[in-house]
């Protein structure tokens, strides 16, 4: 084999088996750090909201706090639709993102007074999670065409994996050392540092893979458009529904985690064999669970998720994954083994954090600016938070009405898992119909032409 061989085979692994065409290279790296700050960001911020929260409160209220977030976007995404309007997408990019990293600062400064900022920052860092990646997605999907993206976002998704990884290794390492509000700071830092490489993607990216303004033209213009718009159309609502459900699965999931932990450091506080703080013990935990959770999605995303689009197609790659997550918690209805929940959790969160984020992103594509905004900010951040609202309800009427404990929430979690996957099939129908009506347009232009 030459050198040249050798060349392309590396250059090929490197990036995933995706043909870039001239000078898409240096935008779509750019894109690939960016998110990858901000998924680094992330796993600093995430270790320091489980330290707080479980430290000062319970996995229960943990749980209701959880909701509290539906209630700040039900506010916060009208004017978030409003102002998208009035800025070209990498300068409102630039704006959400700095007053992200001030509120970050403000929390740390807050927290080092003696304020009690746990409830506070768990709401916060919820919405913040969901709408800072929606919005670079939202980006992302406004500045490449639809043949681009599907082709490059499998690149830039990469990003956010490994971004997912190495912070939460380098947390995992930072909890022996910081504290809450160290970790804070420093995700402050990294979150602001992720702008620089947007700018340059905004620069460099090639006029043959900009997308266009918009594909399906909207005259919605109120605070409530976001809402409006994803009511008007079948294929949003279904979105939607699919997005409340798959947090509704995985929130419900994480409450079964979190009950988990607390009974394993009570058992082994108890017994002597923990002799750390449950700050310490619960960070520890986290970290090495986010870091085996991102090491795994590293993998997935890398080996996995290009192959599975070329091959086998987008319908099998985003119907994937509601299908393995459905298969899991009905084996684990079928027998429950408490020991071996977090392994599946690692599974699920995995192939959600990889192949799920990186298809999902795609059904974007098509779409209009407004949609790829204002309808997304309503589909992601606030469609997941209303699961998260739903969740808080389940756990509330199970505990505290029928007298569950913990593990009888797995069958309730099967059920939901069947919903969520019925419908991925049906957006995976609505999908073809909407790129078949779109690709008739397009023929009866070129004849008119």
């Amino acid at each position: 084999m030459t050198s040249e061989q050798r060349g392309g085979w590396l250059r090929r692994s490197l990036l995933l088996g995706v043909t870039l065409r001239p000078g898409e290279t240096l935008g779509v790296l750019a894109m690939f750090a960016s998110l990858f700050l901000i998924l680094f960001t992330a796993y600093l911020l995430k270790p320091a909201r489980e330290m707080l929260i479980l430290t000062e409160g319970t996995a229960e209220i943990r749980s209701y706090a959880v909701a509290l977030q539906a209630l700040l976007l039900l506010l916060f995404i009208p004017l978030y639709g409003k102002f998208s309007r009035r800025f070209d997408s990498f300068r409102f990019m630039q704006l959400v993102t700095a007053a992200c990293v001030a509120i970050l600062f403000a929390f740390a400064a807050a927290g080092h007074a003696g304020m009690s900022i746990s409830v506070v920052y768990f709401v916060w860092l919820g919405a913040y999670s969901v709408l800072i990646i929606a919005q670079f997605w939202a980006f992302a999907s406004e500045l490449y065409s639809r043949e681009a993206g599907e082709r490059l976002f499998v690149i830039i998704a990469l990003g956010a994996s490994l971004g997912a990884w190495l912070g939460s290794a380098v947390s995992r390492e930072l909890v022996n050392h910081l504290d809450a509000y160290g970790l804070i700071v420093a995700g402050a830092i990294t979150l602001a540092l992720s702008l620089f490489p947007a700018r340059r993607a905004a620069l460099s990216v090639p006029e043959a893979s900009r997308g266009t303004q918009a594909t399906v033209k909207t005259e919605h213009v109120s605070v409530f458009a976001g809402f409006t718009l994803v009511l008007s159309r079948r294929y949003l609502m279904l979105m939607a529904g699919f997005v409340i459900m798959l947090n509704l699965v995985n929130t419900t999931g994480e409450y079964l985690l979190s009950a988990i932990l607390q009974d394993l450091y009570a058992q082994g506080s108890a017994a002597g064999e923990i002799v750390v703080d449950k700050g310490t013990y619960v960070g520890r935990f986290y970290s090495g669970f986010y870091f085996m959770v991102n090491l795994l999605g590293v993998l997935i995303q890398f080996f996995l998720v290009s192959r599975l689009l070329r091959f086998a197609g987008f319908s099998v790659a985003f119907a994937l994954t509601p299908l393995i997550i459905f298969l899991g918690y009905a084996s684990l209805a079928l027998l429950p083994i408490v020991s071996w929940f977090r392994y599946f959790k690692v599974v699920e969160n995995s192939l959600d954090y990889s192949l799920q984020n990186t298809v999902r992103q795609m059904l974007y594509l098509p779409l209009s600016r407004q949609e790829k905004y204002e309808a997304r900010a309503v589909i992601d951040p606030f469609g997941q938070r209303i699961g998260d609202l739903i969740q808080a309800g389940l756990i509330f009427l199970g505990l505290r009405v029928l007298g569950w404990v913990s593990t009888d929430f797995i069958p309730l979690a099967m059920v939901l898992a069947g919903v969520t996957l019925v419908l991925a099939l049906l957006i995976i129908r609505e999908r073809l119909r909407l790129l078949k009506k779109q690709a008739g347009a397009d023929i009866t232009i070129h004849r008119e032409i």
